[in-house]
């Protein structure tokens, strides 16, 4: 295993091992089917690139975002491990993705859920936690609050913290859930004939989890792999910060922005020591260009599919109009070759998980 908790070296998160047994487990489960990864050639033409695919995370194993391929895997290797038993309390912070994953699993899985929320977490994202059985805990300040607060108290009770942000001696937990992520790069190329590879993924940022992941499993599988974008809301852009000082960074709360899962001012120092090695650039975007990437997927051009996607979802879409638009990344898209011909990957991460946000935002699909 090429877990850090085990004396591995810090600059590789997995091993050909680890990625086996993540392969192994999602074979054993068919039921845990894959998200599609969709073509929007008509978007693609207008954008001038080659091809855009969104690797479409708002349906996955019936919740609206990519978090239980995480979770889920998680859950059931500690309990294979017999880190937990049935019963047992899990405990996590979240702004509404990870934590309904997180009380998902535990309810098919025999566990209970407690789910700590900073107060900027939307009600409906709340109450879809609240409605897969979990105790909800609300907490003064941001997600990064909400984190410290769950490990206390969990510490306090003896419950078992499934986080996806790692910190100083809590990684195996954290590792477990990123290498549950990379199955997202497996099913990308299994949806494409053998030999395709994409030229570029935009990646919503976060703690840098997903980031990790998917950058991790690209360089395992492609010897060229695409380059890795990390895109964020420009008001919370703490993986941009620590790159550019080169160890983490904590950017400031309260953060104003409607990309509710990016919300986040501290990274994940385990996924940030692979993010620095895997990612090609940062790009940091503000809420008018995350609400017009929504408007684009959900009423899109020509025949292409209308996507539900919500703002953190969205924010792949919205880096790669600020990438291809903005005339500061000019020197960006020459180092990167990114433009006519190249295949473009969009992870969107998250359907709409705010109803009411995304019907302000979209409005009515098919209007005139």
């Amino acid at each position: 295993m090429a877990d850090p908790t085990q004396g591995s070296p810090t600059d590789a998160l997995f091993n050909a091992d680890d990625f086996a047994r993540a392969a192994a487990y999602f074979t054993a489960h068919p039921e845990l089917a894959p998200t599609p990864l969709t073509p929007l050639p008509a978007l693609a033409r207008r954008l001038g690139v080659g091809h855009v695919l969104v690797k479409n995370e708002t349906a996955r194993f019936g919740l609206p975002a990519f978090k239980p391929l995480g979770a889920r895997f998680a859950i059931e290797q500690l309990l294979a491990e017999g880190r937990i038993a049935k019963g047992d309390t899990l405990v996590c912070a979240s702004e509404g993705n990870h934590g309904r994953a997180v009380a998902h699993a535990a309810r098919l899985l025999g566990c209970q859920a407690r789910v700590y929320l900073s107060e900027s977490v939307a009600a409906p994202r709340a109450d879809a936690i609240a409605s897969e059985g979990a105790t909800l805990v609300g907490v003064p300040g941001t997600y990064d609050d909400a984190v410290r607060v769950a490990a206390e108290e969990a510490t306090s009770h003896s419950w078992t913290v499934v986080s996806d942000t790692s910190w100083s001696g809590y990684e195996h937990i954290p590792w477990l859930i990123m290498l549950g992520y990379t199955r997202l790069v497996d099913e990308m190329a299994e949806a494409m004939p053998e030999g395709w590879r994409p030229d570029a993924i935009f990646v919503p940022g976060g703690v840098g989890g997903l980031l990790a992941a998917v950058g991790a499993a690209c360089t395992h599988r492609w010897p060229a792999r695409p380059r890795i974008v990390a895109v964020e809301p420009g008001s919370a852009a703490c993986l941009q910060a620590s790159a550019r000082a080169g160890v983490p960074t904590v950017v400031p709360g309260p953060f104003d922005t409607i990309m509710g899962g990016l919300r986040c001012g501290e990274v994940s120092p385990l996924a940030f020591r692979a993010v620095l090695r895997l990612v090609d650039a940062y790009i940091g975007i503000d809420d008018s260009r995350a609400a017009r990437a929504m408007r684009m997927l959900a009423r899109p051009a020509g025949d292409d599919p209308s996507l539900a996607v919500g703002p953190s979802g969205a924010a792949a879409l919205a880096g790669l109009l600020a990438f291809l638009e903005d005339e500061a990344a000019r020197n960006l898209r020459a180092a990167l070759a990114i433009g006519a011909g190249s295949s473009v990957v969009l992870i969107a991460s998250e359907g709409a998980t705010d109803p009411p946000l995304w019907a302000r935002i979209v409005g009515r699909v098919g209007a005139a």
